[in-house]
Parts: structure tokens; sequence; C-alpha cells
């Protein structure tokens, strides 16, 4: 018996496919699409974005409330101390307000983050979607002399 025919006598016992499994294939193009998609959020908040220079529109006075956070975490509608409770009915009243009435949210810098965040979750449980953080514009750095 020649050698090419003992080889195939050998591998013989394999069968011969007649057909391409593409299930692997279908698996990590899954894999890659689960890792582009968890990949791409985080991608984005680390961006360095260089935003465009321009005017803001001016909102209406009567469309406007102010909520602020003092150092201490007292949180305070229009100047006015509320409660966590008071705080709720009031967002609940607002959110359901046509025009959508927009809210400023102020922050002493001083404060801590967590007591920001449980203003913008009262928010978001009122469904209101037009929030603003207010900011103390930075003046220009100051160029060294020679």
């Amino acid at each position: 018996m020649s050698r090419a025919a003992q080889r195939g006598h050998r591998y013989g016992h394999l069968p011969e496919l007649g057909e391409i499994n593409v299930m692997p294939l279908v698996d990590l193009f899954m894999q890659l699409f689960i890792a582009v998609i968890i990949f791409f959020p985080v991608v984005e908040y680390g961006m360095n974005i260089n935003l465009p220079k321009g005017t803001t529109d001016t909102i209406k006075r009567e469309q406007t409330r102010t909520i602020s956070v003092d150092k201490r975490g007292k949180v305070f509608l229009n100047d006015v101390a509320l409660a966590p409770a008071q705080l709720r009915a009031e967002l609940a009243r607002l959110g359901t307000l046509t025009p959508p009435v927009t809210i400023l949210v102020k922050a002493d810098e001083a404060n801590n983050y967590g007591a920001v965040m449980g203003v913008l979750q009262e928010l978001h449980r009122a469904k209101i979607t037009r929030i603003a953080l207010m900011t103390q514009e930075e003046p220009p750095p100051k160029l060294a002399r020679k």
C-alpha cells in the first residue's frame, strides 16, 4: 500500500463535512458587539471636547425655578428652604406644568456630591428634563511675563 493510501486510511475514520459551521463566527460577532456596546459609553465620558463659542438663549423668568444647595446640604427652592418631602411634592407639581419649567441648580462648591445628586434624582423622579447646572465664570489664566 502506498504512503498516500496509508495516510488516507489512517485519517479515513473522520467524516467529511459537507457544510460550514457558522456558529463560532456568530458567537465571535456577538461578543464583539457586546464589547462595543459596553466600551463606547465609557469612551464618550472620557473624551476631551472643545465646545464652540456662542451665545446662549435667554430663558423667560416665569419659566424658571432655582434650586440651591448650601454648604450644609440644605435645599432651597427660589430661596425658600424646603424639607425633602416638600421638595418632592413641589417638583411633582412643577413637572406637570405646560410649557415645561426649567430648573437651575446651583450648589456651593464646598458641598458634597451626594446632596446635589439627591436633588438631581428628585428632578428625575418628577420627570423634569430641562435642568441647568449653574457655575461661575472663571477668569482667564494670567500669562507669565518674561
